[in-house]
């Protein structure tokens, strides 16, 4: 037996009024308002399927935070949520409900008719979805740890796609069955993968809609196309994205395409932190009872200015007519400080090259060509860097035992005799034949003088034709590799349970069986040298 538990709506708090929004079709919306004054100012909006009222997302006190600032905060439960009318679907109704909300709250006499938007992860996909509605009263957005594209499989238009990532069934098995929420966890040994989840269902005699779609053809609960926001009415938008979140890969997708838009360019603000998708912090990592801001009200508390002030001051430029003496990028480099440009890569950038040969990481390549190969064995695959993906830094991992793994490939540089920052792209270029169905993961690390590995970034890749070539985009980095210390770059065939193991092609990963083991081989010098990239444009076309 699974252990369930159903997490319903908490109290509505004594300083809030909640009241119930009309949608254009008649169903209502629950929200509470955290009034900041009694004068007509501009609102804040939350929209969010987390319990405007629970724990986990600390809505209260962010709503106060908000209102004391000027702001009056709109914490809205999304349709189908907690104590909002309508059915429970992910993606579906975010852009008209985000524009009928606004609309509903401009129009109150409490607000002078200025709405800006503020979220982390899915309420930070309805800022997003709300600036695709194109309501004039939303004057700016603030988008954190998300993308338009969240949860999907992002394709890359050569035959290839990024690896399907576990979370989003289980976040249609955890948060989208019903308007509560059920914790639970998983069986991922169980196979086919698909089982556990099954056994969860029949075990909660009900079903999530969403989670079956996936499997019964093209699923409707899914965001709206990148080109929607692209196609839309341009919004100061402040993206914050984390240098250890795993929904990075939303946010960089986004922003690289609206970076290159000269409607949008101008109105793209970019904040990178050393934060994961939870927002801990690698200062904190691993993390301790006295900095859970999960935990301790106290951290929460120490927590909130940084969390919630940069998105406060970039609204109050915005809503003051001074957002241009903001600096467009506002990055912090992981082990160093904080710094500002006007384009992300900073101009100053250096591009860093490593050839992959057989005794690690060069700057230079191998004459002859030689080779190196692994064995991917499907019943015993390489677990994933973390217990919680959406928490890396929380319990920050040692990986250097990852590497001695025989399925494993790791490629060690020499030590750094400075402290050398690596910021911009970071591509992977590998030279090997694989079949369609193929995964390929890589991992870029930071090895210590005393041997234990933490991970700075990742990326993977599936193929869906036969290939001679795989391109990992690794996204971006910011990050400085102290002295004495080493980059090392690990390849392999899996990563799990973060992402689905591979299966033949044509079959289900969710639905499959584990094969037969396969031998991998990557080409290393010669006239095809696989090679790492850092800090300049990437590697090869997608």
């Amino acid at each position: 037996m699974l252990n369930i538990e159903r997490v319903g709506p908490a109290a509505v708090p004594a300083d809030a009024d909640q009241v119930m929004i009309p949608m254009r079709d008649g169903v209502r919306l629950a929200a509470d308002l955290y009034r900041a004054g009694s004068s007509p100012g501009p609102a804040v909006l939350v929209r969010l399927p987390y319990d405007k009222d629970g724990a986990y997302c600390f809505m209260p006190q962010i709503g106060r935070y908000f209102a004391a600032r000027g702001y009056t905060a709109v914490i809205q439960d999304v349709r189908g949520k907690y104590r909002s009318e309508g059915a429970t679907e992910f993606g579906v109704h975010e852009a008209d409900d985000g524009y009928d909300t606004v609309q509903w709250v401009a129009e109150q006499p409490w607000c002078n008719g200025d709405v800006v938007m503020w979220g982390d992860s899915y309420y930070g996909y309805t800022t997003i979805a709300a600036a695709i509605s194109g309501h004039p009263a939303l004057k700016a957005i603030s988008p954190r740890v998300t993308g338009s594209q969240l949860s999907t499989v992002l394709e890359y238009g050569n035959g290839t796609r990024d690896v399907e990532q576990t979370s989003r069934k289980m976040y249609f098995a955890t948060h989208y069955v019903d308007a509560d929420r059920y914790e639970w966890e998983p069986d991922w040994a169980s196979r086919p993968l698909r089982a556990t989840f099954d056994e969860f269902f029949g075990q909660l005699g009900k079903r999530s809609p969403c989670f079956d779609a996936e499997f019964s053809g093209e699923s409707r609960f899914v965001p709206p196309p990148l080109k929607a926001l692209l196609e839309s009415r341009p919004v100061p938008t402040l993206y914050t994205i984390g240098w250890f979140d795993n929904c990075a890969i939303w946010s960089w997708h986004d922003v690289r395409a609206l970076s290159r838009d000269p409607g949008w360019s101008e109105h793209l603000y970019l904040r990178m932190e050393a934060i994961d998708h939870e927002n801990y912090r690698l200062r904190d990592a691993p993390v301790g009872p006295s900095d859970d801001h999960a935990a301790d009200p106290a951290a929460l508390e120490r927590m909130l200015p940084g969390y919630l002030d940069p998105a406060i001051e970039f609204f109050d430029a915005v809503l003051g007519g001074s957002v241009e003496r903001l600096p467009h990028v506002r990055y912090e480099i992981c082990h160093g400080e904080w710094r500002e440009d006007d384009v992300w890569p900073p101009r100053q950038a250096n591009a860093i090259e490593y050839f992959l040969t057989p005794d690690g990481l060069s700057t230079e390549p191998l004459e002859r060509e030689s080779a190196a190969q692994w064995t991917h064995d499907p019943s015993d695959l390489v677990p994933s860097a973390s217990t919680n993906p959406f928490a890396v830094l929380f319990d920050r991992s040692d990986l250097s035992a990852i590497g001695r793994r025989d399925d494993v490939l790791r490629f060690t540089g020499p030590a750094s005799t400075e402290d050398t920052d690596l910021i911009g792209a970071v591509t992977v270029l590998l030279h090997l034949s694989a079949p369609a169905g193929a995964h390929i993961h890589a991992r870029l690390l930071d090895v210590a003088p005393d041997g234990a590995a933490f991970l700075i970034a990742k990326g993977q890749v599936r193929f869906d034709a036969p290939h001679d070539a795989a391109v990992l985009d690794l996204q971006e980095v910011g990050y400085r590799l102290r002295a004495g210390h080493r980059l090392a770059l690990d390849v392999m065939s899996s990563d799990f349970p973060e992402y689905v193991a591979e299966c033949p092609a044509g079959a289900d990963p969710w639905t499959s069986r584990p094969g037969a083991p396969v031998t991998r081989r990557i080409t290393l010098g010669g006239s095809r040298p696989s090679r790492l990239r850092i800090g300049a444009g990437p590697l090869g076309d997608r």
